[in-house]
């Protein structure tokens, strides 16, 4: 797995748009294509990974079993 980042994106995008985890060889098509380039996976992991986290802890609730 690669983390490739879009070389020109606007900056009101979501980060998913163009920061993306690919295989070896959908990065290798791409690179050649142009306009991608690796990024570091700390990049995908602070504006991706992270976030994701962050929304789906805050929805969970906690129910605790009342005694009788």
């Amino acid at each position: 797995m690669k983390t490739i980042i879009r070389l020109e994106f606007e900056e009101n995008q979501p980060a998913s748009s163009y920061i993306r985890r690919v295989n070896d060889t959908e990065s290798v098509r791409l690179m050649k294509e142009g306009g991608w380039k690796y990024a570091p996976k700390s990049v995908w992991k602070e504006k991706i990974r992270d976030i994701k986290k962050e929304k789906d802890t805050s929805k969970k609730k906690s129910k605790k079993k009342e005694k009788a």
